[in-house]
């Protein structure tokens, strides 16, 4: 059980309102992210410029993840959420002030900081706040929620687009921006909400101020199988981290090649829709997750997934291309709670928001690596001819490669983690 200084009552809406404020960080982030590729284009960029910008990004969460989650096993998970979705809040007004794509490099970078003081920190303020029997479904709670703001950003995005361009009569730069001024208004929504309703779970640490390299591999508390698990969850993280950035910036791309007459409010629909079918399954995979194997639900989830991954582009017509993406997506949300216990029950509680932090920074450290390697294949391979008398161009490697390195990386979990919590009572249902 988590030391936890909220009844169950208090800790079950504590969890309730970070997978609020989760799901109004992500509605945010969602509804720019299938127009962003096409706006940074309008300033001369390509994918390689759109695999810069999601690496400047993810190098500045990766960088800043586990000291922001050390800092938040010091002085308390509330502080820093707050300063990150202020800083949210300002930064969504940020980026539609430069007139180039590079001038976009400096906001992005920012909007990392943001991101790392909110998503791992907050996550570890859900599992202090949820005894081990019902991490899984706590987990399942900020997945959905941010899967949701994921899905629901896009119909969001495209209808902001069509309300600037078609009623409102901007100009189409002016259109695009127009989507950045709302997710300003959503994150300072969900900073007072934080504010006002959000209670820190456990009392701060007395943990060192920096630890070690060696520490985050062999941090006390921990026994040789743990230090196994935490080791392979590392590079599990890193792998899928690239797998992840490799094609996910590419998505919108992809689809506005493949098929010549959709607009950018089509492609957030596809997008948005395709992503709510996994939605649907995430608190029963959190639940599942409790009362089976995490481990083997993990790894079933992650193998469906990269393979629907591989099959996306061989789709020969639209809507196959949307069945795929719909696969990719539900296995993806069977996984994700499971990985997130399974991670939860591996990190001593002591310093749970430093590990959270570093499993992040892992995972962002393989997405920096992935989006410029994903862009620079886009852009060099996408409809050239392979030679190897298909119907089917280069634009099936970025998918190809992030597909097997996933697949490599679940396999990974299933060789070498052993599962230590026991689920031999599963959790009463609860709201």
């Amino acid at each position: 059980m988590s030391n936890s200084l909220l009844g169950e009552r208090e800790a079950r809406i504590n969890v309730n309102y970070l997978a609020t404020l989760d799901f109004i960080i992500s509605l945010g982030f969602g509804l720019i992210l299938p127009l962003f590729p096409i706006y940074v284009s309008r300033m001369g960029g390509g994918g390689l410029e759109v695999g810069i910008l999601f690496a400047s990004f993810v190098l500045t969460r990766a960088l800043l993840a586990a000291p922001f989650g050390n800092l938040s096993d010091k002085i308390g998970r509330k502080r820093i959420i707050l300063i990150g979705s202020s800083l949210y809040a300002v930064l969504a007004v940020l980026f539609t002030v430069p007139e180039d794509w590079w001038g976009l490099i400096f906001v992005r970078g920012f909007q990392g900081v943001a991101s790392a003081m909110v998503w791992p920190v907050s996550e570890a303020l859900v599992i202090d706040s949820s005894p081990v029997a019902k991490r899984g479904f706590s987990l399942s709670k900020i997945v959905l929620a941010s899967n949701l703001g994921m899905m629901i950003g896009p119909f969001v995005g495209g209808a902001l687009f069509y309300t600037a361009f078609n009623i409102l009569h901007f100009s189409e730069t002016d259109s695009f921006k127009f989507p950045f001024y709302f997710t300003s208004v959503l994150a300072f929504g969900g900073f007072v909400m934080a504010w006002a309703r959000v209670t820190d779970a456990k009392a701060p640490e007395r943990a060192p101020s920096k630890m070690t390299f060696r520490k985050l591999l062999r941090p006390d508390g921990t026994d040789a199988q743990d230090r196994r698990n935490l080791k392979a969850l590392y590079v599990n993280a890193m792998m899928e981290g690239f797998a992840f950035s490799s094609i996910g910036p590419l998505m919108v791309l992809f689809l506005s090649f493949r098929f010549t007459d959709l607009g950018a409010d089509a492609i957030s629909i596809i997008i948005g829709s395709a992503m709510g079918v996994g939605a649907l399954f995430t608190l029963s995979a959190g639940r599942l997750a409790d009362k089976t194997s995490r481990k083997r639900q993990f790894v079933l989830g992650g193998y469906m997934a990269f393979i629907g991954t591989i099959l996306v582009p061989f789709g020969w017509t639209l809507w196959l291309i949307i069945a795929f993406l719909a696969l990719r997506s539900l296995a993806f949300q069977v996984s994700a709670p499971a990985l997130r216990a399974l991670q939860a029950d591996t990190v001593p509680e002591t310093v749970r928001g430093r590990l959270i932090g570093m499993l992040e920074s892992m995972s962002n450290f393989g997405s920096v690596l992935g989006a410029p390697i994903g862009g620079v294949m886009w852009d060099y391979f996408h409809g050239r001819d392979l030679g190897f008398g298909t119907a089917f161009d280069g634009t099936v490697l970025p998918f190809l490669i992030s597909g097997i390195l996933g697949l490599l990386a679940v396999t990974m979990v299933q060789m070498l983690v052993k599962e230590r919590v026991p689920h031999v009572h599963p959790p009463e249902p609860d709201g």
